[in-house]
């Protein structure tokens, strides 16, 4: 968490308040000179070539690991998370995504040839597609996860032959700070890539800034504002926006080991992650599953993390707390039933006991859309369509799960939900898969981060076409000479068979 005076952001760990460092903040009306020192940078960096930036990037990755156990630290004392938490789930999936860009990008941003096949006989001639940077990339970031969802699309911009100027949230503004820091320190060209730090008038004017391309991570309702500045001018952008996941648990699927699961991919982060699992859809009798849920998340141990036997850390904020805690009385005024939880934890901290709730209809689910924190809400359904139709019914679509020993049956259910990634006996531990895509359906977002797929959203396909000088071209003919009706009639024969 953090607090704003009026020339720095002080950051303070959300289990104690207690200060643990400050970041000066930047005007706004100076964002637009970071946008133009990127402009400068950008051009002789994307000529350098994809040699000479793989080797920085590497430079930068071999600090990022050096310092992995002080990272680790310092989200624990920012976030709120438990060190092995923020180890595996910041740390090293980042060091393992930027890890696949040097390794891969080059093949991925290496030119193709496209041969005019069937259509020579028109003499359409052969083309070369390069993939271009876009120039600069404004990227708002956000404070979850503040090294791997900020670290990875700097390192695929970058990457791509990008400049980069990039805001972390300014509620974990020392992470951001020691991010940036560790750009400075490999190497990166002067101005092309920098942070801007403050709150939403900072976020504001690097929209408005002259950037050629932006990536916004972080709540519907901020994205939608941002996505709507950015359409005016004509600047596309990628949107990874919130979720609000289902799982749909079949009557196979093993009991105890599935609650486990269940209640990890629940209460990890506090339920402060993207793609944690907020409604659960039991096919059959939901209540043996709810209650082993409540005994679950009763055993948590809830703290400071910097004691290392801590499962649950704080929310990011009082005031996080407090709209928690507004979403769960909205649910259980709309009908649904508190199982367990359900009250802020008195005393320091932003900590509130992790809740589970159930219904019997969908209306607490309206309500509770959108919800960060540690809930989750049960339903019992009398069939799979049923439980399908409840978990397309959302307007969000980022992840789902389905939870079976049957996996043929599973992957079938999989494949008819509406969502960006689906797992079967698993839950969000796949988003840190290197190579595969990540990004949302309907309200939650657009766009992919990862991978060749998010490798090529900081990039532009350019086709270049080219043929011999001089030459006979029918084209070039008057329409109603022979030669140009030869070659057509002789080209649709292709179609006759």
């Amino acid at each position: 968490m953090a607090t704003a005076t009026r020339d720095v952001l002080i950051a303070r760990n959300p289990a104690t308040g207690a200060k643990i460092g400050e970041v000066s903040l930047s005007p706004p009306d100076a964002v637009a000179q970071f946008v133009n020192r990127a402009r400068e940078a950008q051009s002789r960096w994307d000529l350098a070539g994809w040699k000479v930036r793989r080797a920085v990037l590497r430079r930068w990755w071999q600090i990022l690991a050096r310092d992995a156990d002080a990272w680790a630290d310092l989200i624990r004392s920012e976030v709120g998370k438990p060190f092995s938490e923020a180890l595996a789930g910041d740390v090293v999936a980042t060091l393992d995504g930027i890890r696949w860009t040097i390794r891969h990008a080059g093949r991925v941003l290496a030119g193709t040839r496209y041969g005019p096949g069937s259509q020579r006989f028109l003499l359409v001639p052969t083309g070369h597609m390069v993939q271009r940077p876009f120039g600069v990339v404004g990227i708002i970031g956000t404070w979850n996860y503040p090294l791997f969802l900020n670290a990875l699309p700097i390192a695929q911009a970058l990457a791509a032959g990008n400049a980069v100027v990039w805001k972390p949230s300014e509620l974990t503004p020392l992470s951001g700070w020691t991010l940036q820091k560790s750009l400075d320190e490999a190497g990166f060209p002067d101005g092309l890539v920098s942070a801007v730090f403050g709150g939403p008038e900072v976020g504001r004017a690097l929209v408005e800034a002259s950037i050629d391309k932006a990536m916004f991570t972080g709540g519907v309702t901020n994205g939608r504002r941002v996505i709507e500045a950015l359409a005016a001018r004509g600047i596309p952008a990628v949107a990874e926006l919130s979720g609000f996941d289902p799982a749909i648990v079949l009557p196979d699927a093993p009991f105890e080991a599935t609650v486990k699961a269940l209640t990890w991919g629940i209460f990890l982060n506090a339920g402060q992650t993207c793609v944690g699992i907020k409604r659960i859809y039991v096919v059959g009798d939901p209540t043996r599953w709810a209650e082993a849920l409540a005994t679950a998340a009763r055993a948590l141990r809830i703290g400071d993390p910097a004691n290392e036997d801590i499962d649950l850390g704080p929310l990011i904020s009082n005031a996080a707390r407090d709209r928690f805690e507004g979403f769960i009385r909205a649910a259980i005024d709309a009908g649904a039933k508190l199982i367990t939880g359900g009250e802020p934890i008195e005393g320091v901290g932003s900590f509130h006991a992790p809740t589970v709730l159930t219904a019997y209809d969908a209306a607490p689910e309206t309500r509770l859309a959108g919800v960060f924190g540690p809930v989750v809400i049960v339903r019992g359904l009398p069939d799979v369509a049923s439980a399908i139709a409840a978990a397309n019914a959302s307007e969000y679509g980022l992840a789902a799960s389905v939870w079976s020993k049957d996996t043929r049956a599973a992957k079938a259910i999989a494949a008819r939900l509406d969502a960006g990634m689906v797992t079967v006996n698993d839950a969000v531990t796949p988003t840190m898969h290197a190579s595969a895509p990540f990004g949302g359906t309907k309200a939650s977002g657009y766009g992919r981060s990862h991978g060749p797929q998010g490798l090529l959203e900081f990039t532009q396909p350019k086709v270049v076409f080219s043929r011999r000088a001089g030459g006979f071209r029918p084209n070039l003919y008057p329409y109603g000479t022979g030669p140009v009706r030869f070659f057509l009639h002789a080209y649709m024969k292709l179609f006759r068979g």
